[in-house]
């Protein structure tokens, strides 16, 4: 099974170079190493009841014991429901402001389309070539049926030398041979109980021993080269961001019936209308995407124009749903970066406008 849990091995000079730094973090009093957990809710911690449990917590467990307490800092920016196109655009501010030594990737809400080949191309991107070069570890889950993304974010990971860890391949031949039983690491389809977040975090703490334990010489930390690097994707979002209402990157032209405050959790600073409203607003890009609340008490649709031209149709109405929370589309591409026109606009009920998603 551990063997399984090693999709692919990668490159692990950056890695290895981290885990070595951090031996002598609390001797040599040098500043703890930083690291980041990047994810949707299983990497928030959904159904592990007990905080302990959670596979985040497995690994920083790891880190103290091994290195001592305050050899390092961590940072949890997973948000349920999310994708790795929103993590492309969010991960300025919600991974990199943190300047992270190691990254853990982790997105079951991805699928195994052209889209998400070219979203996780792009994340790997931007995270390998940032100046401290941090190292980058793909965590590969799966829904109870053995649906998963693995496929389409191995294209880059492959191609980068990321190292990969599959939940997916140790679970599912488990499962389909009888000898694990799906509801007793998982409470639903998806989701790792508190038995499920252990077992992966401990598969997790495995790999890192063997890495830290290990005599190989890995090599020596290079910097990833953007130009150097062909993407095989044409990396659609390398300058990918979220704009918000206090954005320089938008001129709002209109903003009407848009007055109250966004009650989705992580995302403050949009706009909501209670009885319809419309918000115009004059900004750069090649690709547009919307951030929008769905909402459990009632929403509403949302007509999105680009330069007069509708492109799409927001429905934001959950009624009945498990809870309210942020859905993100794409709804229009061009060739090239321009100066465009977007237009939202909602004929009455409740709708909330997170985030332009912009690239």
């Amino acid at each position: 099974m551990t063997e399984r849990f090693v999709f692919n091995k990668g490159s692990l000079a950056r890695l290895s170079a981290r885990l070595a730094y951090a031996k002598d973090i609390l001797k040599n009093g040098a500043p703890p190493l930083k690291i980041a957990f990047l994810g949707d809710s299983i990497t928030a911690g959904s159904c592990a009841y007990e905080p302990e449990n959670r596979y985040t917590a497995c690994v920083e467990r790891w880190f103290e014991e091994r290195f001592g307490k305050g050899a390092a800092v961590f940072k949890n920016a997973g948000i349920g429901a999310t994708d790795s196109y929103l993590a492309v655009h969010r991960a300025d501010t919600d991974v990199f402001a943190f300047e992270p030594d190691i990254i853990f990737i982790e997105f079951i809400n991805d699928s195994d389309t052209d889209f998400y080949k070219a979203s996780m191309d792009s994340l790997l991107r931007k995270c390998l070539s940032r100046p401290n070069s941090p190292a980058v570890v793909m965590l590969e889950m799966t829904l109870d049926d053995g649906t998963c993304p693995q496929a389409a974010h191995s294209v880059a990971g492959r191609l980068y030398g990321v190292p990969m860890l599959s939940y997916h391949d140790v679970i599912i031949p488990e499962v389909q041979s009888g000898r694990v039983v799906w509801s007793d690491i998982s409470p639903d389809n998806i989701h790792p109980n508190d038995k499920g977040h252990r077992m992966l975090g401990g598969f997790i703490t495995d790999f890192l021993s063997d890495v830290a334990d290990s005599a190989e010489d890995f090599g020596e930390t290079q910097p990833f080269d953007l130009a150097a690097v062909k993407s095989p994707t044409g990396d659609k979002y390398a300058h990918a961001f979220l704009a918000g209402k206090s954005s320089a990157a938008l001129k709002t032209l209109a903003a009407e019936g848009f007055e109250g405050e966004t009650s989705i959790s992580g995302f403050a600073d949009g706009w909501r209308t209670e009885n319809g409203g419309r918000l115009v607003f004059e900004t750069e890009f090649a690709n547009l995407g919307i951030l929008y609340g769905m909402m459990t008490g009632g929403g509403a649709s949302a007509e999105i124009s680009v330069d007069g031209k509708t492109v799409g149709t927001l429905d934001s109405d959950f009624t009945g749903g498990w809870g309210d929370y942020g859905k993100n589309e794409e709804l229009v591409c061009f060739a090239e970066k321009g100066v465009h026109t977007v237009e939202i606009a909602v004929s009455s009920g409740r709708f909330e406008l997170l985030r332009l998603m912009l690239s």
